[in-house]
C-alpha cells in the first residue's frame, strides 16, 4: 500500500489519527530503549474507534501516513481491538496469513499473562496486609 493509497482511504472515509507520546508500546517485542513510542486512535466513518502503537526512533518525526504504514505492515498484533474489523474492511486486508513473528509474540504474551496475574495479585496483598509500626529500642 503506497503513501497515496493510504491518504486517500484516510481522506476518503474521514478518518482522523489522533496521537499521544507514551512511555512504552506494549505489542512491541524486545528492546524497546531508544524508541519514542505513541499511542494512536483512528476514528471517523466507518471506524468508530481504533486504538494502535507505533514506535520509531528518535530522528524520526512520523505523520499520519507514516503511522498507517506502519500499522499496515504489523496489523495482526492489533487482533483483539477493538475497531480491528472495520480497518480490516477499509483498508481492504485480511489476516488470513500466519506471521511467525506476530505468532511468537501472541504466545510470548500469553506466557508472561499468569505472571503479570501473579505480580498484580501480590501487590494486592500487600496493599491489605497491615505492616506494624518499627521504632527504635527506647523510643
Amino acid at each position: 500500500m503506497t503513501p497515496q493509497d493510504i491518504r486517500r482511504l484516510l481522506d476518503d472515509n474521514s478518518l482522523s489519527l489522533s496521537r499521544a507520546k507514551t512511555e512504552a508500546n506494549p505489542f512491541m517485542p524486545g528492546d524497546k530503549g531508544g524508541m519514542n513510542h505513541y499511542f494512536c486512535i483512528l476514528s471517523g466513518a466507518g471506524i468508530e474507534h481504533f486504538e494502535f502503537y507505533v514506535s520509531c526512533t528518535p530522528d524520526i518525526d512520523p505523520v499520519d501516513v507514516d503511522m498507517i504504514d506502519v500499522l499496515v505492515k504489523d496489523i495482526k498484533a492489533y487482533r483483539g481491538c477493538v475497531g480491528y474489523e472495520d480497518f480490516l474492511r477499509i483498508f481492504d486486508l485480511n489476516d488470513d496469513e500466519e506471521r511467525a513473528d506476530v505468532v511468537l509474540a501472541w504466545r510470548e504474551l500469553a506466557r508472561l499473562a499468569p505472571l503479570v496475574e501473579q505480580v498484580v495479585e501480590l501487590a494486592n496483598d500487600n496493599r491489605r496486609a497491615v505492616i506494624p509500626t518499627l521504632t527504635a529500642p527506647g523510643m
